[in-house]
Parts: C-alpha cells; structure tokens; sequence
C-alpha cells in the first residue's frame, strides 16, 4: 500500500514513476551442447559468493594495437573473431544472445583442444561473455573441468596516437594442485590469441 501511495503522489506532482525493469530480449539457438551448458553453467552459478577452497592466480595482459579505438573495440569484442586465433579453440557453440538494457550477453561452449604434456585433452568450455558497448569493456566468465574457472575483464583504451591499447584482467581459480599450470597455460594462449588478432588487425585482415 505504501508503494502504491508514493506512486500517486509522484504523479500528482509531475514526478517520473519508477517501472518495473524490463527482461531481457533473447534469442535461443537449438544444438547439441545447450543441456550440457545449462547444467554446467547452474553449477557455476549456484557456486558463486560461496566459499571457495580453490587457489587463484591473477594476470594483465595489456598489448598495443596500431589501430583506432573504435577499429580494435569491434573486432576484440566480436566473439566470432577467436575462431582461427585462439590456440585452443576449434568450435564456438552458441546457445543463446540477449540484449540486457543495453548489455549484449551470449551465452556460449567453446570446444577446445588443450594440450596437456603428450596428450590433447578435448575440452567443452561453457562461458558467458557480457559486452556494455556504451562503456567500451566486456566481461567473461568460463567454467571448465578439471574444476577451473576464469572471470576477464576486457578494457580499451585511446592513447591519441592512432593505436589502442587493449588490457585482458584475468582471474584463474583451480585446486592448488593445478593452479599454475592452470595460470601459465592460459595466459599463454591469450598471448597467442592477442597476437594474432594484433597481426590481423594491422595487417587488414580483419
């Protein structure tokens, strides 16, 4: 009751009445990894703000881009543009994409191929990436067996001479056991990946 009263009241004096927040407008994609991403994704979400046993490294990977602002933020944010790059990442499945007020998330499994001394151990990585294009930065969030999880915070900046610098914040959490081969491995594929997509970016290729 004392709600509606306040919203009476707001509008007998020409005050804006506060609205329900709207629900995301998504597009579903039908394929063969959506249930093995919803269960392994309600498990990543249902472990968040709990306690967490895991160790965790942290990383910045900044690289300069000879390309403008604008240039580098649309192809680094483009989700597509990892295929061919990113050194573990034969596929990209996506399951769903919403536009969130004003925030692109997609909803995604990477299928990988993550070398582990002699062997390639075939990974399904499942991830949400959250694109806030008004403020230029994305965020992901990855969660992968053996028990790894990955949060990115993807930041650009203008340096005013022509060239972009991008910087990748990545937080690894793994048991102890894995925890640095874990950080070392992964931040040498997204060197590999940044490189790539700096090569390509310059070179015109993309």
């Amino acid at each position: 009751m004392m709600g509606c009263a306040l919203a009476v009241a707001c509008t007998s004096v020409g005050l804006p009445v506060a609205h329900a927040d709207i629900a995301p407008s998504c597009i579903e994609y039908d394929n063969g990894y959506k249930a093995e991403w919803q269960a392994s994704w309600a498990v990543y979400q249902a472990e968040q703000g709990q306690p967490d046993s895991r160790s965790s490294a942290v990383v910045d990977l900044p690289i300069t881009i000879a390309a403008p602002f604008q240039k580098v933020w649309d192809v680094y944010s483009n989700l597509n543009n990892d295929l061919g790059r990113h050194p573990f990442m034969r596929e990209l499945i996506t399951h769903r994409t919403c536009d969130d007020g004003g925030v692109q998330v997609s909803d995604f499994t990477a299928l990988d191929d993550i070398p582990m001394g002699p062997i390639t151990f075939p990974g399904h990585t499942q991830a949400e990436q959250r694109v806030h294009a008004a403020q230029h930065y994305y965020e992901s969030d990855s969660w992968d067996i053996p028990n790894v999880t990955t949060h990115q915070l993807i930041t650009f900046t203008d340096n005013g001479d022509g060239t972009t610098t991008v910087n990748e914040h990545i937080t690894f959490l793994a048991d102890a056991a894995l925890i640095q081969f874990t950080a070392d491995n992964g931040a040498s594929s997204h060197r590999t990946y940044q490189a790539a997509l700096k090569r390509d970016i310059e070179n015109g290729s993309l």
